[in-house]
């Protein structure tokens, strides 16, 4: 019965959803994450329209749960381990390649790497936006102040502050850390804070403005993340204020919009940062023309407009 009633709800669904379409009469469909593929799916055959997928990872099989993660992981066991994993994700993506006509990635890696799987399809790097609201002031630089922001998960690789904060307090001018953000790996956090309680600031969340506010007024954002971290990163952009990361996953460019070095060596690039003040400039003025150029809604809003006109050209 309740199957009957979804059935039932879809179908009415879907008339709603053909009434808009013939009103509005799009040339294009935006298909938002691979989930909601089937939908765009029967769109694109009901109405004959072109197709363009976007998702924050394309599939790869070396990393199989990056992309649809919750599914895949079902089908992971002892006994075949990541095979029935891989080969579904694979299937699934092989379909919804074929069933689009350009995807865009969030993940820089994604073009470089040709994830496509040998479809020849149009496989765009957009980066995730960031949109800017206009702040009332810009809070002064705290020089000797650095931060982190964003989500607690094992893609953030918080492990790497145990070894590097400790030596960033002694051996660099900073002395003041805020991390805002919680998750999986709050114990890495507690025990930094309890090492260095009056050195570590952390908050479990702040609003968006408090955080621009906190990231403008910092000397340096410092991330070591191995993937994501993007909005964390394009605000950091926005706001002018230098980004050292420890792993390039997003087309970094080194010493000219942000710092890109190791964890061994990431004491002697914040050591130069300090000491280099035509280089602190450089990096944050290139910073934030990247942003406005790449990361901002208005420059993502154009590279989506450039995609799907690319798209209906080739439909016709």
């Amino acid at each position: 019965m309740s199957q009957q009633k979804s059935l039932i709800a879809r179908i009415a669904k879907y008339s709603q959803i053909k009434k808009i379409l013939l009103e509005f009469k799009p040339e294009v469909i935006i298909c938002e994450e691979l989930s909601n593929m089937p939908l765009a799916v029967k769109i694109k055959k009901n109405f004959n329209l072109p197709l363009v997928l976007r998702v924050e990872f394309a599939y790869n099989q070396e990393y199989p749960y990056r992309t649809m993660g919750v599914m895949l992981k079902k089908f992971k066991n002892k006994l075949t381990g990541d095979y029935f994993s891989i080969l579904i994700g694979k299937s699934i993506w092989n379909w919804a390649s074929k069933n689009s006509d350009a995807i865009i990635s969030c993940f820089f890696d994604d073009v470089s790497k040709n994830t496509s799987n040998g479809n020849f399809l149009p496989l765009h790097y957009v980066p995730w936006p960031t949109f800017l609201p206009k702040l009332l002031s810009r809070p002064e630089k705290i020089n000797d102040r650095a931060v982190f922001v964003g989500s607690f998960e094992k893609h953030k690789n918080l492990k790497e502050l145990e070894i590097t904060v400790p030596l960033l307090f002694k051996h660099t001018p900073i002395k003041e850390f805020f991390i805002v953000g919680t998750g999986e790996d709050l114990n890495i956090i507690e025990n930094l804070k309890a090492k260095y309680p009056d050195n570590i600031k952390h908050l479990t969340s702040l609003t968006r403005d408090e955080c621009l506010n906190l990231i403008s007024s910092s000397y340096l954002s410092y991330s070591p993340a191995t993937m994501g971290g993007w909005g964390f990163i394009g605000d950091s952009f926005a706001m002018k204020t230098p980004i050292v990361v420890t792993h390039d996953h997003y087309g970094f460019n080194d010493g000219i919009d942000s710092i890109v070095t190791t964890q061994a060596q990431i004491v002697d690039s914040v050591n130069d940062l300090y000491s280099n003040n035509e280089l602190y400039n450089k990096i944050s003025l290139g910073g934030y023309d990247r942003f406005v150029k790449n990361h901002s809604s208005e420059g993502v809003g154009l590279r989506f407009t450039q995609i799907c006109s690319e798209v209906i050209r080739n439909a016709k």
